[in-house]
């Protein structure tokens, strides 16, 4: 138990970390923003409900895609194309920029042990 509050700890040092950086914060706001696009989208035109389009949304950008939803429309799949492609992109940026701030944790913290 003792270990899973240090790691939430460190969990949120790492966020104050990521947020510092102008680039994380603008990369986030792209991820709002693909996610809201994408919910939006299927809402209106593949006629999902809200939480449907955004767990779809959340799926094809994290490019799991169990299959359960699907576009039925060809302005839908054509989208879901565009969509996937842009969002992988983004996605692995903010996975990069995690990587780099987790990182600079450690650096910090073996300087502070030093």
């Amino acid at each position: 138990m003792l270990a899973f509050f240090i790691l939430i700890r460190n969990f949120f040092h790492v966020i104050r970390i990521l947020f510092k950086q102008e680039e994380q914060k603008a990369l986030m706001i792209m991820v709002g923003a693909l996610f809201l696009i994408g919910t939006v989208f299927y809402h209106n035109v593949e006629q999902f409900s809200i939480l449907d389009a955004f767990y779809f949304s959340v799926m094809t950008l994290a490019t799991v895609g169990y299959g359960d939803l699907v576009p039925q429309t060809a302005f839908g799949k054509l989208f879901s194309i565009v969509y996937v492609m842009l969002g992988v992109g983004v996605l692995s940026a903010v996975i990069v920029n995690v990587n780099m701030a987790l990182k600079q944790y450690h650096r910090e913290k073996k300087k502070e042990q030093k």
